[in-house]
């Protein structure tokens, strides 16, 4: 797997794997100190863009601290200190970040953004979040989930429809709701 830009472009097989190794990581963590390094810097000598077209408070602290606890070096640009698709094409800027980093986190507005830098990267690009989706975050749910509740796969929700399907049907419409209501608020 090169890019993680949506659930729905990755495989089973990879997710459960992202999953298993984060439970394994999380594990290896406890008692450690918050900046302290993982056992083998698996990003050591590795420098990661951190690139926030859309602003951020958790998205942003958390990769910051991940790529730090994991031995990497995070960049943090935003979109007031780049021209990304701007005075810049995004190809552009994929290349050169590409030239400079070893992995490309983005926290964009638009999909299409999102996968026009992958297009143009030679490094891998994470979706960090857009307007579409946030696949980040909704593995990170089905971690606390499946910590607290027990494995999805044996949960059943609907019939035969697995809790996977559901929580990631659940998060699009919740979204939808969301951002539909907060617009029609924001009009009165």
């Amino acid at each position: 797997m090169k890019n993680f830009l949506n659930i729905s472009d990755t495989s089973i097989q990879d997710l459960k794997g992202i999953l298993e190794q984060a439970k394994t990581m999380k594990t290896a963590r406890i008692g450690l100190p918050k900046g302290a390094c993982d056992e083998g810097r698996p990003l050591s000598q590795h420098i990661v863009a951190l690139v926030f077209e859309k602003p951020s408070t958790r998205t942003r602290t958390s990769f910051d601290v991940g790529v730090r606890q994991l031995g990497g070096q995070p960049i943090l640009l935003s979109g007031t200190e780049m021209q990304l698709g701007q005075g810049e094409t995004i190809s552009d800027t994929a290349r050169v970040l590409s030239r400079y980093v070893d992995l490309i986190m983005l926290r964009t507005f638009k999909s299409q953004t999102l996968y026009e830098m992958a297009k143009y990267s030679t490094v891998p690009v994470i979706n960090g979040l857009t307007n579409e989706s946030h696949p980040c975050q909704i593995m990170a749910d089905i971690m606390t989930f499946e910590e607290k509740r027990g494995s999805i796969k044996v949960k059943k929700l609907f019939g035969s429809v697995t809790a996977i399907t559901c929580l990631i049907a659940f998060c699009m419409l919740l979204k939808n709701l969301i951002s539909h209501s907060f617009f029609l608020d924001r009009k009165n």
